[in-house]
């Protein structure tokens, strides 16, 4: 199977300080070393390597129409951003997104019923939810920094997740998932937004939850919200790329008010 979901179970989601799930060894061990083995080179994607620390994400329509990559990679993408996947989801986070979420989601049937589309192919006018699986990652760092602070994803995002594929090779430390939460005194909604510059709140605001390693066969997903802080740990100079396939499913609607 190739889901990065076969071994999660819903008490593995955790809902402090926004639902979320960390799951290690997400994958068969020889499953993962494949795919890391063949993840495709920067030509293929047409990324360009000299960029510094630069996030790339090729997007599951992309990956169906390049021939050039290999076969395992796409059935992997194709499965990730398939209807299969969204019923995954759906039955590991159904509580969590009815938790987050009451006024659009009542119960979790409604979230159970979502009928999902493939982002870029499909709409939201025939479709509820719009799923993508992206071929990601980083170039190389020639000046050290954190690809993105503390943040919120777009707020059309309702789930979104991270499989981290670090090669054996990469010793670079750094680029780590921050988990955060607001500071003790910031109760408001209006406080909690005048903390933020478009989608970027000031670490002045916030305190780290927990740090999920940068690790192969590491997964982080998430409910998306106002409460869903997270941020990426500074990367110093490398050669290595740091290699993820991102997964997301975006609906119509905000679903908090922070604008990106």
């Amino acid at each position: 199977m190739l889901s990065v979901l076969q071994n999660a179970r819903p008490g593995d989601v955790r809902l402090d300080p926004f639902p979320h799930l960390v799951l290690r060894d997400a994958l068969p061990l020889v499953l993962v070393d494949e795919l890391v083995g063949s993840y495709p080179s920067f030509e293929m994607l047409g990324v360009d390597a000299s960029a510094n620390n630069k996030r790339w994400s090729h997007s599951a329509p992309k990956v169906a129409a390049n021939a050039a990559i290999p076969a395992l990679w796409r059935e992997v993408i194709a499965y990730h951003a398939s209807p299969a996947f969204w019923a995954e989801v759906a039955a590991l986070f159904a509580d969590a997104i009815v938790r987050s979420h009451p006024r659009l989601f009542p119960d979790p049937a409604r979230v159970a019923a979502l009928r999902p589309g493939v982002r870029g192919v499909d709409t939201l006018e025939t479709h509820d939810i719009l799923l993508d699986a992206q071929l990601s990652g980083n170039t190389p760092v020639r000046e050290p920094g954190s690809v993105r602070t503390t943040h919120l994803d777009d707020n059309a995002k309702l789930f979104a997740g991270l499989f981290y594929l670090r090669p054996d090779e990469d010793d670079t430390p750094g680029s780590d998932l921050t988990i955060s939460r607001y500071r003790p005194g910031l109760r408001s909604r209006a406080q909690k937004l005048a903390c933020f510059e478009r989608m970027y709140v000031d670490d002045a605001f916030t305190e780290v939850v927990e740090t999920v390693r940068y690790a192969k066969n590491t997964l982080v997903m998430f409910v998306n919200g106002f409460d869903a802080l997270h941020g990426v740990t500074v990367r110093p100079r490398t050669p290595h790329r740091r290699l993820f396939m991102n997964l997301v499913g975006e609906i119509s609607g905000e679903l908090h008010p922070v604008y990106n």
